[in-house]
């Protein structure tokens, strides 16, 4: 019999949660999980925070380890040294390994008698910001995942309709989550200089995929005076991030990463939040906007459109022009932006709530230890 109730986390950056959605779930599920009687230990790299690092993040033990700072090896090489940290020195029996390239720490993890939850964001592979090798790597792991793995969680369901028809794998459908939630202060717009219900928000990675130049170039075609706020960076990519911010529009701003509080206070005040990705999960970004009560226009692809269910408004796929129009319609609209926002407050408390989230991994933790 397994001991479903010691968990370890392996794969993710780490916490507290900076970067992207999974460590923002592993966060969320986790606190619940310690709240409800679990162990859970999350495995961090050391750049997640600076010394001195903590050792617990709301209930959660964290053990924080070197990776290398490089897009093709940083998750495989912390991953290594998490498992051998693992296996020496703790006891969690269920392991959750982030990401279809954590594959091939599922047959140490077997001969030592842990479970094993694989947990995939679809198609990683297809991903703009892997090349060949990378790309050739990832589709292998997640085929290895599939006849492996104790258990594979998707978050959309596109991903799991393709593990199951392209890949002959079912899967646990767990969506990520949101936090309905007040938020005080305003400091993170003065610093700024920007006024509450005044600009146009979009937050994450600048990485082509994330449809970022659609956005600036939609909005530099806009007739409007309000600002523009593109929250967000890429180390790995600076070319293009030069490219993004070498736009002469003095409407649009790039603050660079902002997180906590001020990300919190940006999101809660924004006109609307766009997200113009080509390739997406169930966003955490997106979710958090919708949370907000704030009106959502997102690039059309399956994932945001399920995603947004009839909460929001969607453009086609990387359609410049129609991203445009649809902004100019909307942004002096006030009655169908104020709609908007209700709708998106009631698709997440009816769909993305983090304790019926946490409540499905608990059901399934159950499932491996019978």
């Amino acid at each position: 019999m397994v001991d479903s109730r010691r968990i370890a986390i392996l794969g993710t950056r780490g916490l507290p949660p900076l970067y992207g959605g999974r460590e923002t779930a592993a966060d969320e599920i986790g606190r619940r999980l310690v709240a409800r009687g679990y162990d859970v230990v999350v495995y961090c790299r050391n750049y997640n925070s600076p010394p001195p690092r903590p050792t617990t993040h709301a209930g959660v033990r964290l053990v924080h380890l070197p990776s290398l700072k490089n897009k093709n090896l940083d998750t495989a090489f912390h991953l290594l040294l998490s498992l051998f940290h693992l296996l020496l020195h703790e006891k969690a029996r269920i392991v959750i390994l982030s990401g279809s390239g954590t594959a091939f720490a599922i047959p140490v993890l077997h001969l030592f008698r842990r479970k094993t939850i694989m947990w995939v964001d679809g198609k990683a592979w297809t991903r703009g910001k892997w090349g060949r090798l990378a790309r050739t790597y990832l589709k292998r792991s997640a085929k290895f995942g599939v006849g492996h793995s104790d258990a594979i969680v998707t978050d959309t369901p596109l991903a799991h309709r393709f593990y199951l028809e392209e890949m002959g794998r079912d899967t646990t459908y767990i969506p990520y989550g949101a936090n309905i939630e007040e938020v005080a202060g305003t400091e993170a717009l003065d610093r700024l200089g920007l006024e509450p219900r005044d600009y146009v928000l979009f937050v994450g990675r600048l990485v082509p995929e994330k449809g970022v130049q659609y956005l600036v170039s939609a909005y530099e075609k806009l007739e409007t005076q309000r600002k523009l706020v593109i929250v967000g960076d890429d180390p790995y990519n600076p070319d293009f991030v030069r490219g993004l911010k070498a736009t002469r529009d003095p409407r649009i701003l790039f603050p660079g990463y902002v997180f906590g509080l001020g990300f919190r206070q940006l999101m809660r005040h924004c006109r609307i939040y766009v997200q113009p990705s080509d390739v997406e999960g169930t966003s955490p970004v997106l979710l958090s906007a919708m949370a907000h009560g704030r009106p959502v226009v997102v690039n059309g692809i399956p994932e945001n459109r399920h995603t947004i269910g009839e909460a929001g408004h969607a453009f086609p796929p990387g359609d410049v022009e129609a991203l445009r129009f649809l902004l100019q319609t909307l942004l002096e609209n006030d009655e169908e932006l104020s709609a908007m926002g209700r709708k998106a407050i009631e698709r997440v408390r009816a769909n993305y709530d983090w304790d019926r989230i946490t409540d499905s991994f608990e059901d399934l933790f159950a499932r491996l230890s019978g």
